[in-house]
């Protein structure tokens, strides 16, 4: 039997390194060799063992809960025909579990296919076999185990897709990490006029002129509602994007400065169950779109169109990248990036790295 090395969640706070059976392929899999695997905010609420987030996962956890993939390919099933050994490809697993042939596949949201297959050994290891689909050959000029980033980036980038920007509009980004900047450059590039974004550490307002923001306004006012209607003329926004969730008021402020007859994509992940004005929200008509998600909008998949941004720098996402650790220090990692006064953005374990 051929090992692999990978984590476990053993408890909230404690991980360790153990071998697993590596896997194998069949005629219709592929062996990836992950080159980079990115700790993710869900893995942070899993970390800590607490709130709604228990609820999908049990300790001990094998794999740690990793799910931002990106990898090579090393080995292919007689049947399978878009990749080939050598390939660098940044992974939607949802995508590649998919059946590909029920109503939800058929729109594009692998992450509700109703015939999905259950996932294998997935997170913090060395290998991933997987189906052919949901496979995205990385361009050349993005390092492999940065394109990991791809599977944040793009739950940001489809939820601003799905608000249906028309071009000109104001828009609101709640939180300035991974999802919130991504989500400000997707707003910028798909026509925004303004964007305002809050940011609460040194290191996220420097990154967001990167990403498209005209308007960078400190989290913590006391007085941030009023400063960012006063930045809207009064009118409010025509999209807020809240990616913040944990125990902050941000859905309250989102319902607070979107105007009238407008959206507020829900990006973040609340620790506690967050109360929601139904009044306020009825008595203004908005739109409250739940989608931490990615897929297809329109004839693209959100992971095509991340790597073009990527690439072309239009939405540089490889500028996150803060921390690159090996696999033995995924415990470490996870503290990392808990603390975000570390200056910690976007943190990546590397399996084939030393210690």
């Amino acid at each position: 039997m051929e090992t692999m090395r990978g984590g476990v969640l053993v408890e909230p706070y404690k991980i360790e390194i153990v071998d697993y059976e590596r896997p194998a392929v069949d005629a219709d899999s592929v062996l990836i060799r992950l080159d980079g695997i990115g700790i993710c905010g869900s893995n942070l609420h899993w970390w800590t063992g607490g709130g709604p987030a228990t609820r999908l996962m049990q300790f001990p956890m094998p794999g740690a809960g990793g799910h931002e993939f990106a990898g090579t390919v090393v080995d292919t099933g007689s049947r399978v025909r878009t990749v080939k050994v050598g390939d660098r490809v940044a992974i939607d697993q949802f995508e590649s579990r998919s059946c590909g042939g029920c109503v939800y596949c058929a729109r594009g949201l692998f992450t509700q296919c109703s015939r999905i297959r259950p996932p294998g050994l997935e997170g913090f290891v060395e290998y991933l076999s997987l189906g052919e689909r949901g496979l995205y050959v990385v361009p050349e000029g993005i390092e492999t185990h940065v394109a990991s980033l791809v599977q944040p980036y793009a739950c940001a980038v489809s939820g601003v897709r799905r608000a249906g920007l028309a071009g000109g509009e104001t828009v609101v980004v709640l939180g300035a990490g991974v999802l919130g900047l991504c989500a400000a450059g997707a707003a910028k590039v798909l026509g925004a006029e303004k964007v305002i974004i809050t940011a609460k550490y040194d290191a996220q307002k420097e990154l967001a002129a990167r990403f498209g923001a005209d308007v960078v306004l400190p989290s913590g006012d006391e007085h941030l509602v009023e400063r960012i209607l006063e930045e809207t003329d009064g009118r409010g926004a025509d999209l807020v994007v809240e990616t913040v969730g944990s125990h902050a008021p941000t859905l309250a402020q989102a319902l607070e400065i979107v105007r009238p007859a407008a959206k507020v994509v829900v990006l973040g992940l609340w620790d506690d169950l967050v109360p929601i004005d139904s009044w306020q929200a009825i008595l203004k008509d908005v739109t409250l779109l739940f989608c931490l998600n990615h897929g297809v909008v329109g004839n693209r998949a959100d992971y095509e169109l991340c790597l073009d941004w990527m690439a072309s720098r239009k939405v540089p996402a490889q500028d996150l990248v803060s921390h690159i650790l090996p696999l033995d220090q995924l415990e470490e990692g996870f503290r990392l990036a808990a603390d975000k006064s570390r200056g910690a953005t976007k943190v990546i374990i590397r399996p084939g790295a030393a210690a």
